[in-house]
């Protein structure tokens, strides 16, 4: 456990405070964590544990740290402005990175640190495959993307994660356990609010022979023959994405609206060439930052119907170059990834421009929108995402965690950030 040499302490330090976001004046609500540890194993991390509840310290869950949404940093305990001095210690879950497969069952059981593009090579070998996977799997973790709830590649066929395990082991101030069911409501989605994901048990399939295949459609059109099939996954990309990927990937992409269509199935349609080059350039769509440098994004769920009129409003509002991609969700959703490059540099000019995260989310929420995840940025919305469930989890994370050791500030709203976001969706983006 924390084997960091000590040469590069303090460079440690500083990445730690970091994941992939880059939101203006949330510097100033971020502290250095007081201590590293990479556990090899579940007993470490029990230990890590033991320690923090001794020493009365916060403990933050970390994978890869390729979210945008402020899981994995590590903040002042703020309330009234009354800051707290507690001790911060960050878990570094990337030394867990092992997996079995079982090919009889189809399950893969993952170390949570296990990435899901190393799962993906080994399961091919077998003649399997993930059935689903975030477009960050060559380097994100099993359990990041859990803690997220997240949804991707193959999410059109087979839904989110939380649809596609079965099975996790998770370690809280009482122990291990095991969790399946309807109890993973109280840990998929929740960032390690609840407890540390220590192995997960996840659902693969047979490699099947996919076709690829696009379409220059407008997204009302898109969306309507995205749902005509039993299509394993779809993904649009609008003519401003299309500009910024050219730019920034190197593609010669047709500057058109285009849809992507991964399926079993034979359509009658479609140019096979093109659909094959979008799904090979699928990963790592946020490289566009580059071109800012720097980059504010927003990433909302939206029933399929509403999508053309949100896209329309995003148009109209953002007047800076931007883009827009959308994977599309079983049941009539689609996930929109909008992507407004900026110069995160010139402080006041990168600070306008994301408010227009802010706006696109309330422009969302009129048109029965929802924010993809909630982390430490989007807290102030977790009744809205969890619904129904949010008294009962909240209750939960209190009676398992009564001194909100376990990555304080996330999920559920907590000090000044939270106020600050409500507030600017009412009055600084008007």
């Amino acid at each position: 456990m924390g084997d960091i040499p000590k040469s590069d302490w303090k460079v440690q330090r500083y990445l730690y405070t970091r994941d992939i976001s880059s939101a203006p004046l949330i510097t100033l609500l971020l502290k250095y964590v007081d201590e590293i540890y990479q556990p090899r194993n579940e007993e470490e991390v029990m230990e890590i544990l033991k320690m923090a509840k001794q020493e009365g310290a916060t403990v933050i869950p970390r994978g890869a740290g390729t979210s945008g949404y402020g899981g994995v940093l590590p903040v002042k305990d703020i309330a009234l402005f009354r800051f707290s001095s507690r001790k911060t210690i960050m878990i570094d879950t990337t030394r867990m990175d092992s997996f079995e497969i079982n090919e009889d069952e189809q399950i893969v059981e993952c170390s949570p640190g296990a990435v899901w593009w190393d799962i993906e090579k080994k399961l091919n070998k077998k003649g399997l495959t993930l059935r689903i996977y975030p477009t960050s799997a060559p380097s994100s973790t099993v359990a990041g993307w859990i803690a997220q709830n997240g949804t991707g590649v193959g999410s059109l066929k087979y839904g989110g994660i939380a649809e596609n395990v079965t099975k996790i082991r998770v370690a809280d101030f009482n122990g291990v356990k095991e969790v399946e069911g309807k109890d993973l409501k109280y840990y998929v989605g929740m960032c390690g609010t609840t407890g540390i994901i220590t192995k997960a048990w996840v659902k693969v399939k047979e490699v099947e022979d996919m076709h690829y295949y696009a379409f220059h459609l407008p997204p009302h059109k898109a969306g309507k023959l995205v749902y005509e099939g039993e299509h394993y996954a779809a993904l649009y990309l609008d003519e401003g994405y299309v500009k910024l990927k050219n730019q920034s990937f190197g593609t010669n992409l047709p500057e058109k609206d285009t849809l992507m269509i991964a399926t079993t199935e034979k359509m009658s349609e479609g140019d096979e060439e093109l659909g094959e080059e979008i799904w090979e350039t699928r990963f790592y769509p946020m490289r566009v930052r580059k071109l800012g440098p720097g980059l504010v994004a927003a990433e909302n769920v939206l029933p399929v119907d509403s999508i053309p009129a949100y896209l329309n409003a995003l148009h109209r509002m953002v007047k800076q170059p931007n883009g827009s991609e959308i994977w599309y969700v079983k049941g009539k959703k689609g996930a929109v990834l909008t992507f407004i490059p900026s110069d995160e540099r010139k402080f006041l000019n990168y600070a306008l421009t994301w408010r227009q995260s802010l706006r696109a989310l309330r422009t969302a929420k009129k048109m029965r929108g929802v924010p993809y995840s909630l982390g430490l940025y989007l807290s102030c919305e977790s009744k809205l995402l969890l619904k129904q469930d949010y008294e009962e989890i909240r209750e939960f994370k209190k009676k398992i965690d009564p001194e909100d050791l376990l990555n304080p500030g996330k999920v559920f709203p907590k000090g000044v950030f939270p106020l600050i976001i409500g507030i600017g969706q009412k009055v600084v983006i008007l």
